[in-house]
């Protein structure tokens, strides 16, 4: 299959981007799972979501964009259970969704992101009470569109250093939609001392860095620090459970229908949480991410970008 990882174009699976491998073998053996999150960065599992309730959670997120406008999704030629995109509709059209919000925490999403048998997982991963962020990462992700690579502890560091992020697909998504792809060891390889000590260790609204954080949009700027970079077709019902640590971005989403996933992000309940994820929140607007294309930060009179950032850790740009 011809896919673009990021902005480059490639095969999957190929040698550059190859297979994820599911480890639904290991669960019941907590040692396992977690020896296989501390090697890989990753758990991959296929069928962790009941596939019904994931595909009612995304009816839920297209009628919703439905009920946005005609100019989002083309219900005239297509199902509305199809999500194809209005031919029109590009960046800057699908609604930004992330935050707590009454789709967020709907019935039929909440049922498959907050779950009892999510609880039940990650309360067995950490060997204690779970609690996950109150801000979800829903979205809709539009023709071409794709995420650059970055790791979530730039974004959400002030808290636990055991925090985990869920990655849900929300249907039947293949490579060619935009799907999730991780660099596999990008967390602990020795090549990526110097990117874990100066970018791993930056947070980039403190530091104030302005447009989305990502480190690239070329996977070979990550790929050649070591790792191996894989992805998979997803059904709905699969899960990534990965590392903050882990470098992990997108591939382009190449059809015109919406790709639709939510990130949560989950960590021990004795641990501190991150205050800015907790809570209420009122009029949320996009700081990072492929939305600060739309909505850049508020430019201070010295704003930081991740090129000058990246040249005082010293990487070649």
């Amino acid at each position: 299959m011809e896919v673009k990882l990021g902005n480059r174009p490639m095969v999957f699976p190929g040698p550059k981007l190859k297979q994820l491998e599911p480890c639904n073998h290991l669960l019941g053996n907590k040692q396992a799972l977690q020896k296989e999150l501390d090697e890989k960065g990753y758990i991959f599992l296929n069928n962790f979501h009941d596939r019904d309730a994931v595909l009612n959670a995304r009816k839920a997120v297209l009628h919703y964009l439905k009920e946005q406008g005609q100019q989002i999704l083309d219900t005239l030629h297509y199902d509305l259970d199809e999500g194809f995109l209005n031919p029109r509709c590009g960046l800057g059209c699908i609604p930004f969704m992330e935050g707590r919000n009454s789709l967020t925490h709907c019935d039929a999403m909440k049922r498959v992101i907050e779950g009892n048998h999510v609880f039940s997982f990650f309360e067995e991963l950490f060997g204690g009470e779970a609690i996950t962020f109150d801000f979800k990462w829903l979205r809709a992700m539009h023709r071409s569109g794709y995420t650059g690579a970055h790791i979530d502890r730039v974004y959400m560091s002030r808290g636990s250093q055991s925090l985990l992020t869920m990655w849900t697909p929300l249907g039947d998504i293949t490579a060619d939609m935009g799907v999730l792809a991780v660099c596999e060891r990008s967390h602990v390889e020795s090549g990526f001392k110097q990117f874990q000590a100066t970018y791993g260790n930056c947070d980039i609204e403190a530091e104030n860095v302005s447009g989305t954080g990502w480190f690239t949009e070329d996977p070979d700027d990550i790929s050649k620090m070591g790792g191996v970079w894989r992805t998979e077709n997803f059904k709905a019902g699969d899960v990534i459970i990965f590392n903050i640590r882990l470098a992990h971005m997108s591939t382009a989403n190449l059809t015109n229908q919406a790709r639709l996933s939510c990130d949560t992000r989950w960590q021990p309940k004795a641990h501190k949480a991150d205050p800015r994820f907790m809570g209420s929140f009122a009029n949320v607007k996009p700081k990072f991410g492929v939305h600060a294309y739309n909505n850049p930060n508020e430019k201070s009179k010295a704003p930081k970008t991740m090129e000058t950032m990246k040249k005082e850790w010293g990487f070649e740009i």
